[in-house]
Parts: structure tokens; C-alpha cells; sequence
């Protein structure tokens, strides 16, 4: 299918929901770098928005479903196949008996990851990766076999780098052990200095499907709001996030109310002193409440407890001491291009207010200017969580994915305990079954 495409020079289209689409994101990187062939990931309604009028014979689809039953996905299929056109539709799904694997595709290709037991999907996104990745490489074995010896320098060079990325395979399960088992301790710190925060974003660099997924995880498991994209797109607006914003939660709140208090407490020490009644100290209290929502002057105190008022509302900071410094996790590959662009973005925001979490491969440059405060006193929130060495971006999909998926994991569990410890009841929050989210989207 995908030889008569490329003798065509046809697009491949991967259609995908979710995280399913993250992954198609990914496969996108891997079909580019080892098979030097594109393919145009979307999602369902952006393809019958985007492309739909636009196809072609010889054309390919490849739908990507953990369930088989995306509803999404089924119509798109309906419509390519309603066309009339000859377009080869093929599937990866993880339950074969489905609508999508039996009655819609032309290949149906197994993700074999079992059951996915939490509704957050985890195993079926590294499952679908790793079968992405040994299709680019086989796309790429295929056109390596058309190629002549003539041109001996470049065939040496595909072969080795073609036995490299075979080799490449059989490592990725222990990648994935060595990951869970190294990076335990800093998953854990870094979780713990974010799991409270209520906004954050994931910047990638090159490798934009996984900071999209793990921005996921954390939606999905800790409820904090968290966006997931291309670094270098957080400065073309998104960055106006850092610095003060409006943009609280709870350890803002209880920064706050710490704030109030004390000025509670100078409130009846200057009451006492200056010999001020205790129903005049109350109406002091209370207009001390408005003044912060509503910057408001009461009319109706003594002329003492107005100065008493009037000095302590001078220069009044209540939401100045929420504010918190904004955390930005980086996620980059060995390559050097990639980490002086995330050296770059690093700098860039946290003199504007960001803090820095930094998920890559050992890099002494990286680590320096991650850690480094950016001002000559005050907070600075840093972390690194180091990923096995690979030397290879692709590689570092997998490393920095479980990573992601166990900081979710943590930072849930967490967030979970404390607020049951608050009491709240119904709060949603848990890493296997969070509210709202479902495993299978078969409706409009």
C-alpha cells in the first residue's frame, strides 16, 4: 500500500482522537526522520474540514483507535469509503474486534498492549508508538532495497544507519524499565513542587506529539489545567501566562489568606494599644474585606479607627502575594540543535516569571542554565529529571514518555490524598479513574 503510494507521490493521512492523534504526532517525526516520507496527522474533524474535498486516488489513510468504536473516526471512514475514490484505508487499533478493525479497513494492524485497565490511556499510546516506529523503519528497509550500489557512500551510510534503527527496536523495553527505575526520586521531586499548581505548560522541542500526550495525562489525572506543544510557539503568546496573572490555586489562596491574617493580627495589636472598642475593631475587619474586592472607604468608623484603617491599607498587596512563579516543563532530545533551542527558551522565561523542570538526557549546558536563579534573590522553582542516555531523539520519545506518564501518575496520587484530607467531596481527581473521561467515544 505504501509503495503504490509513494510511486504515486500521494498523501498519507493519519486520522486519530486523543491520544490516539498524539501518537500519529509522533509517527509523523518517526516517518520523516527514518523513511524521509511525510504523512499529515489530524484529527477527525479537522480532516473533513482540511482535506476531505481534496483527495485522491491512491491516497492513504491510516485511522489509529485504542477501542475500534471512535466514533469520530468511523464517520471519516464512512465518507472516504462513500467517495468512491480508490484510497486504501488502513487501522491500528487494540481491539481487533471492532468496528474499525473487522468491517472498515482494508489492513487492520494490532497495537497488542492487552487490556488498558485505568481510562487514561498509557500502555495502547507506547504500544502504538513503538508500532509506528517499526513501520517507518520498514518503509525505510523497502526503499532501501530499491536503491542502487552504485552510489556506494549513501547506501553505506542508509544501511548502517537502517541496522542501527533495527537494533533501535529490541532496546526499547529495556529503555522502559531503566526509565521507571532511574528517574524515580526526581520524578517524584518535581512532582511534588507542582501537583498544587493550577496551570502549567509543556514545551517540546521537535517532539511536540509527547509534550501534547503528557499534557493530557496531567489534564486527565490531577485536573490542573496544562497545554502541551512546540516550544518555540510559547512566545507567540502564551507566554503572557508568566509574570503576575490572574491565575490562582490553592497555594496561592493560602499565600493570601497567610497575608490577611497577619494583617489581622496588626489589626488588634494597634487596636489595643490605641484603646479602640471591640465593635469598632470588628467594623474595622469588615471594611478591611471590602477594601480588598471592592476598594471601597468606609464612612462609618471613628476618626481614630479611620487612621487606623488608612495605615493599614497603604500600600496593600493581598493579590501580590499570591502570585507564584508559572511552571514550564521542558522536554528535548540529545541533539544539539534541540537543546540550545531549549537552552534558549529556558532563559528566555524564566526571567519572566517561569520556573524551569527540564525532562532530557544528561547535558551539562542544560543543566547550568536550568538551575541557575535569574535574579540576585527570591523563589526559583527548578528541576531535572535525567532520561537514560540514547543520543538519539527518537529514542528519547520513549524515555520521556514513561516519565511523563509517572509524573502524572504521582502528582494525581497526590493531589488525590490531599484533598480528601481537605474533605472535598467529589473532587474527581485519581489516576485511574478520573470523572468525566470515558475509555470509548462512541457518540456525536
Amino acid at each position: 500500500i505504501i509503495a503504490n503510494n509513494c510511486e504515486n507521490n500521494r498523501n498519507i493521512y493519519t486520522i486519530a482522537c486523543g491520544t490516539s492523534f498524539h501518537a500519529s504526532k509522533t509517527a509523523a517525526v518517526f516517518f520523516n526522520e527514518i523513511a524521509g516520507i511525510e504523512i499529515i496527522p489530524t484529527l477527525p474533524g479537522d480532516f473533513r474540514g482540511q482535506y476531505s474535498k481534496s483527495l485522491k486516488d491512491n491516497d492513504v489513510i491510516i485511522g489509529v483507535s485504542q477501542s475500534g468504536e471512535t466514533k469520530d473516526l468511523i464517520d471519516i471512514f464512512n465518507d472516504v469509503e462513500a467517495s468512491g475514490l480508490d484510497i486504501k484505508m488502513v487501522v491500528l487499533a487494540n481491539n481487533m474486534n471492532s468496528t474499525l478493525g473487522q468491517e472498515k479497513s482494508d489492513v487492520s494492524i494490532p497495537i497488542f498492549c492487552g487490556p488498558e485497565i485505568a481510562v487514561p490511556a498509557t500502555k495502547s499510546f507506547v504500544n502504538q508508538i513503538t508500532l509506528f516506529y517499526y513501520l517507518a523503519i520498514k518503509i525505510a528497509e523497502m526503499k532501501f532495497n530499491k536503491l542502487e550500489k552504485s552510489d556506494s557512500k549513501y547506501y553505506k551510510t542508509f544501511k548502517k544507519s537502517l541496522k542501527a534503527r533495527f537494533k533501535s527496536i529490541d532496546d526499547i523495553p529495556k529503555l522502559i524499565e531503566e526509565t521507571i527505575e532511574t528517574t524515580k526520586d526526581q520524578v517524584e521531586f518535581v512532582a511534588s513542587k507542582i501537583y498544587f499548581e493550577p496551570s502549567m505548560h509543556i514545551l517540546a522541542t521537535k517532539i511536540t506529539g509527547v509534550a501534547k500526550e503528557g499534557a493530557l495525562k496531567i489534564r486527565e489525572t490531577v485536573l490542573n489545567h496544562t497545554e502541551g506543544g512546540e516550544a518555540s510557539e510559547f512566545k507567540h503568546g502564551p507566554n503572557t501566562i508568566l509574570g503576575k496573572n490572574t491565575v490562582y490555586g490553592i497555594k496561592h489562596v493560602k499565600a493570601m489568606i497567610k497575608y490577611y491574617n497577619n494583617t489581622l493580627l496588626k489589626l488588634e495589636e494597634t487596636a489595643a494599644d490605641k484603646k479602640i472598642p471591640h465593635d469598632e475593631t470588628k467594623k474595622i475587619s469588615a471594611a478591611l474585606g471590602n477594601f480588598i474586592f471592592k476598594k471601597t472607604f468606609p464612612f462609618d468608623l471613628t476618626e481614630e479607627a479611620t487612621d487606623v484603617f488608612r495605615e493599614l491599607t497603604e500600600n496593600y498587596t493581598f493579590f501580590d502575594e499570591g502570585y507564584r512563579n508559572y511552571p514550564l516543563i521542558y522536554v528535548t532530545g540529545p541533539e544539539e540543535r534541540d537543546v540550545n533551542l531549549t537552552i534558549s527558551q529556558i532563559n528566555t522565561h524564566k526571567i519572566r516569571g517561569g520556573d524551569s523542570f527540564i525532562i532530557a538526557e544528561e547535558n551539562d549546558n542544560l543543566l547550568i542554565n536550568a538551575k541557575t536563579n535569574p535574579h540576585d534573590e527570591g523563589y526559583y522553582g527548578w528541576g531535572y529529571i535525567p532520561l537514560p542516555k540514547t543520543g538519539d531523539t527518537l529514542m528519547t520519545t520513549f524515555s520521556s514518555t514513561i516519565v511523563l506518564q509517572l509524573l502524572a501518575l504521582k502528582m494525581s496520587v497526590r493531589k488525590m490524598e490531599k484533598l480528601d484530607k481537605f474533605g472535598i467531596v467529589d473532587h474527581g481527581v485519581h489516576p485511574d479513574v478520573p470523572k468525566n473521561v470515558s475509555k470509548s467515544i462512541t457518540v456525536d
